[in-house]
């Protein structure tokens, strides 16, 4: 998927375009990675792991921040160091992965931008709930970022 049209002007519209747009960003990063469960970094993250850090991402924001759904561990299976545990295929995080996009996608469509975030998931009081259009543009923050790391991953991954 190619970026929002330039044309867009609505923000609603540019957040879900470009949310869309590197959600597959990551996917087409990832298609044909030579070993994702490898890291290639000091820090030991594999690219694996980021997928499936990007699909409890999601669910975190989305469905348990915003919505106010009740989610058995929002954060994912964490190793001692805190990092994310993925044992499974990447066609199994992929499949959890492109669920869970379909579910935020669905709990956006519902909402306005100015929709502020439930009070059940980390926004207890005192903490102000952010809205709606913040937690969009935070999430595709974190989607750039994490494209980005994996350029760097992949590059290391093909070097001879």
């Amino acid at each position: 998927m190619s970026e929002p049209s330039g044309q867009l002007s609505d923000p609603r519209e540019l957040l879900e375009g470009y949310l869309d747009h590197y959600r597959e960003e990551i996917l087409r990063k990832l298609d044909g990675f030579p070993s994702p469960g490898v890291s290639r970094v000091p820090s030991g993250w594999t690219p694996l792991a980021l997928l499936k850090h990007l699909a409890y991402m999601e669910r975190r924001w989305f469905v348990w921040d915003f919505a106010g759904e009740r989610v058995d561990d929002p954060r994912g299976d964490r190793d001692e160091d805190g990092g994310l545990v993925a044992t499974e295929s990447f066609e199994e995080i992929r499949v959890v992965y492109l669920a869970q996009c379909e579910r935020s996608r669905q709990v956006v469509a519902k909402a306005r931008l100015s929709d502020v975030a439930s009070r059940i998931g980390r926004f207890r009081p005192p903490m102000e709930p952010p809205t709606l259009g913040w937690i969009m543009f935070h999430v595709l923050e974190e989607y750039m970022r994490h494209a980005g790391h994996l350029d760097i991953a992949r590059e290391l991954a093909e070097a001879p």
